[in-house]
Parts: structure tokens; sequence; C-alpha cells
């Protein structure tokens, strides 16, 4: 998280403001147009985790075969789409400054190239997930880390534009990762192995499942790309520059919760895969509650000290920034609830309801906020109208959810939604009136934070966790000061 945050920084000085929000606008496209990556990796996690959890190996390289293949059409279709009408859009229809569409151009291209390389890697990534080699997923972090900090320097060097040297060296780091991850998988797991297999049936039952799927990926999409795209219309590359620089920082509080969820999703297909549903239950209400106090524990502090801890980070603000980081991240609190819940969903088989009815709702972002722009609105509005519509689609989520599986709403209310709430409400209640009688923005900063991870620890405790919980709980904490003493 810090090395991201670092970065970001200094590459946001050396590109300045304005590139830094043609690339993430230019980019933004490009994940438009790839948006069924998210689909396809969720779903080749889904069908290996469960075939894992049946014990049934020959099932697995049956379908690794079947989704490369699928993935090497589907590259090609969208490089079609990509160089037409997305090649259209962004001379067209983005409003870039006339002496930087050579380098949006180039900027582009690479993006595209760099979606094809992690596009190809999303099988071989799905099947270590699937296999719970997170020790493989560490050393694959601490080389993107090391990565990005060679980005960082090289981005320092030379007489070139720097705009399209950043989107050279990103697909240059892509291709390593990539790299990495074919090598492994060829080394490690014999299911790996590829040769061209064609099934229509199983074809049909996978792209059926990633078909409802895709309505919730395009729905993330909308709401953050597509938003992307609407302020650069209505405003201009400052703007996406603020909005970049708040989701860096959501990102990068967000890599700790993605961490711990890899590690966790797998187990909720698997315990689905071997009808131990109520293990499953446990897990889905443990690991909610796990996600939100790793984010708030991270987001807290740096809500609390805004304007702080972005002048520690960068050297200029710009405008916008400080409150769209602040929405960005009250926003991340409530979706960090979102991946078990989702997880458990995908695990069924059976979601052509509950895509169509939470992203649905999440896609109505996109028209609430242009429609709040067209009236005049700030571009602010676009993260307050993502904010109601991640607490609706919660509540409604659940419902769907006990439909599915037979997890009673109220159970999910009383032990996840409902002292979640509580305990972020009254944290950030107490932390901000014994922050109004701290003057001095340094022993502010330290106060603050140190007073919110205290409260949410101890409400988490009290208020969220159940008596076998708050049981375990104790016995960790108990065996960790012995061995810390002793």
């Amino acid at each position: 998280m810090v090395v991201s945050l670092y970065t970001s920084r200094i590459i946001l000085g050396v590109l300045g403001v304005e590139d830094f929000g043609i690339y993430n606008v230019v980019g933004g496209v490009v994940a438009m147009v790839s948006f069924l990556n998210s689909t396809l990796s969720s779903t080749c996690q889904r069908y290996f985790s469960y075939e894992i959890g049946r014990g049934n190996q020959e099932g697995i390289s049956i379908l690794f075969r079947l989704n490369l293949t699928v993935y090497l059409y589907f590259i090609l279709v969208v490089i079609f789409f990509a160089e037409t009408i997305g090649l259209w859009f962004v001379n067209n229809c983005l409003v870039i400054p006339q002496d930087r569409i050579v380098a949006m151009n180039w900027t582009y291209q690479f993006s595209i190239l760099t979606f094809i390389v992690s596009s190809f890697s999303i099988p071989y990534n799905a099947l270590i997930i699937s296999h719970e080699q997170m020790s493989v997923y560490a050393y694959i972090s601490i080389i993107e880390v090391l990565l990005r900090l060679g980005i960082v320097f090289l981005l320092s060097l030379g007489d070139v534009d720097r705009l399209i040297l950043y989107a050279v060296l990103l697909f240059l780091s892509t291709s390593c990762i990539t790299l990495f991850y074919y090598v492994y998988c060829k080394c490690k797991y014999p299911e790996s192995h590829y040769s061209y297999l064609w099934k229509s049936d199983k074809i049909r039952e996978v792209a059926s499942y990633s078909g409802w799927h895709l309505i919730g990926a395009v729905s993330v999409i909308v709401r953050n790309q597509g938003v992307n795209v609407l302020l650069n219309s209505f405003f201009n590359p400052v703007v996406n520059g603020a909005r970049a620089i708040a989701f860096q920082v959501s990102v990068a509080v967000d890599s700790l919760t993605n961490s711990f969820f890899v590690a966790v999703k797998p187990q909720i297909y698997k315990l689905y895969g071997a009808n131990e549903l109520n293990q499953m239950y446990i897990l889905l209400s443990r690991s909610s509650k796990i996600c939100f106090l790793l984010v708030a524990i991270l987001a807290y502090p740096i809500l609390m000290n805004m304007e702080f801890v972005l002048n520690l980070w960068l050297n200029q603000i710009p405008d916008y920034t400080v409150l769209f980081t602040q929405l960005v991240l009250i926003n991340a609190l409530i979706d960090s609830v979102n991946g078990p819940a989702i997880a458990a969903a995908l695990a069924t088989g059976r979601i052509k309801k509950f895509e169509i009815i939470t992203g649905g709702l999440m896609i109505l972002n996109l028209p609430m906020s242009y429609i709040l722009l067209f009236w005049g609105c700030a571009p602010e509005v676009t993260m307050i109208v993502s904010i109601v519509l991640s607490l609706v689609t919660i509540i409604i989520r659940s419902f769907i959810l006990e439909k599915l599986m037979g997890y009673k709403v109220v159970d999910y209310m009383a032990n996840v939604f409902f002292p979640l709430l509580m305990i972020g409400l009254l944290s950030f209640i107490f932390v901000y009136f014994i922050g109004k009688c701290i003057p001095n923005a340094v022993i502010h900063f330290f106060v603050t934070s140190i007073v919110a991870v205290l409260l949410l620890s101890i409400f988490t405790f009290f208020i969220a966790l159940t008596s076998s919980e708050r049981s375990t709980t104790k016995k960790y904490i108990l065996r960790g000061v012995d061995k810390l003493f002793h």
C-alpha cells in the first residue's frame, strides 16, 4: 500500500495532473472494452475451485483448456472493437488538448497491448488462486512492487514523452508478470498444459454463467470508468486527474482486503462444491467483518486527516481531490462487505436474477450522474450517487442470497450489516469530536489514527463478533501475548 501511494505521487509529479488524467481516461476506455476480463477471471476461479472441492482433476484440465481457447477468440474480438469503435471514440469524443493527441494515441495502443497480455494470464492466475498457493501470490505481489518502483525510476530518466513512456513501461511490467504465471503453472500443474479443445455443451454452460456475471462486471466498469468519461465530457482532464488520485488512495486501501479476499474466495467455492453450507455461512459472515475492519483501519485515519495526508503525499493537490478522496473511501468502506456475499452467490452457479438486479442497480449510476451533471451539479455528485446505490445494493443482495442458498436476511442483517454500520458510525462520531479538540495537524493525525484503530477494534470485538468468535479471538490474543513474553 505504501509503495502504491508513493509511486502514484511520483508518477503524478512526473506526468503532471493533465497527462495523469489523460492516461486514466484513455486507459478507462480500454478498461470498458476489456470489461470481460474480470468476468472471465471470476468464472475460471469459480469452476476450478468447484471442481477441486469435488476432487475432479480431469474436470479441471478440461475447463482450463476450454477457457484458454475461449480467451484466445475473445482477445481477437476485443482487438477488432478496440481498433475500430474504441479508436474512433478516443479521437472524437474525449476532451484532449490538441498538442497531446499523438501521445494519447500511442498511450491507447499500448493500453490495448497491456490488456491482451493481461487477458492471456487470467486462466493461469485463476489456477494458482484456486489451488490456494498464496505464497506464490505473495511473491508475485513483491515482483509487481519492484516493477512499479522500476517504472518510477525510469520515468525520471531521459528526455522523452513521459506519458508514452509510462504506457510502454506498464505494458512491459504486465508482460513480465504474465510470463511468471505461465512458467510457474507449466512447471507446477499438469492440468495447465494446453491443447486446443472445443466442447460445445460445456462452453455453453460456462458461457451462460459468464454472460450473466458479465452484468455485474459491466456495472462496476460503468460506475468507475464510465463516470470518468462522463466527467471528462462535462469538465476537463484536471477533474479526471483529481478523481484518479482519489481512486489511487482507494485502491491502495483496498489492496490489503483484496489480498485477504483472494484467499477466502476459493474456500467459499470449495465449501459449496462439497455441500458444506453451514460452514460457508460462517465463513461468509466472518470474512465480511474482517474485510470491513481491514478497510476501516486504513481508511479512518486518512478520512480524518485528508488534507494532512495529501500534503505529505503530493507536491500539489489538484482541485476536488480532498472531497473526491473522502467520498471514494466512504464508498470503499460500504463496498468492502460485498466481496464474500458476491462469491457466495457465484458459487451457486444460479446467478441470473442476482446479476440482473444488483448489476442493474449499479448501472443506474451513469444515467443518474448524467442527469445531475446536466442540471449543473458539481462533479462530486457522481460519487454521492455511487454511495447511495451501494447501500441499496447491499440490502437487496441479502434478500437474493436467502433465495439462492438459504442464508436468511435476518441473520445477515443481524450478524453483518447492522453491527458493521453501528461500528462505522460510532467510531466516526467519537474520533471526529476528539479530533475537534486538537488544533495541531501532526498531533491530530497521530491521536485520531490511534483512537480510530482502538475504537474500531473494541467495537468490532463487542458488537460485531458472536460469542464463539470472541472466544476464539481471546485465545489468539492470549497465545500471541504468551509468545511475546516467553
